[in-house]
């Protein structure tokens, strides 16, 4: 069974060992818990709660994190968005995701976004945005099966609208 689960604090060595199957850029998501000791990864984790309950930077917006489970094993990551500022609108969008590489090609991807989709609408958001690097043509497939709209694209990257 698929399921979200919001990020804690504490972390375990299954987060751990996942979040290093995915690079530090992946494709244009970015894991900053790649290349981390475990000790620095549990710090960086309180810090991400911390940020997932409204302890911002001026430049952030209100966010949430989530880990994507297949039963009791943790697949990807996620992070939605709960509004975009400029930046994010020119640049990013609502949601951003990866898959464990380990676990990439067996549809998981395709699905974490139906899962943060949901997500937005508990939220209240009715266009999605979404961002996917040009050549990174599985992501694009995802958000388009997804229901994706090409809304621009703009320096290698395909911006894609979601209503819902």
């Amino acid at each position: 069974m698929l399921y979200l689960k919001k990020i804690s604090p504490g972390g375990n060595m299954e987060i751990y060992n996942m979040l290093q199957e995915i690079a530090l850029n992946d494709n244009g998501f970015h894991n900053k818990a790649y290349g981390m000791s475990f000790i620095e990864f549990k710090l960086w984790l309180e810090k991400e709660c911390k940020r997932d309950n409204g302890d911002l930077e001026e430049w952030m917006v209100p966010q949430t994190s989530y880990w994507l489970y297949e039963g009791e094993k943790p697949i990807g990551y996620g992070r939605l968005r709960h509004f975009l500022n400029d930046n994010l609108k020119a640049n990013s969008g609502h949601i951003g995701y990866a898959i464990r590489s380990s676990e990439r090609k067996k549809g998981y991807g395709t699905k974490i976004l139906s899962l943060l989709l949901k997500e937005c609408e508990k939220l209240d958001i009715k266009e999605v945005q979404i961002g996917a690097n040009c050549d990174n043509i599985p992501s694009n497939k995802i958000i388009i099966k997804n229901g994706g709209k090409l809304l621009r694209t703009e320096n290698n990257k395909n911006f894609y609208v979601i209503n819902l």
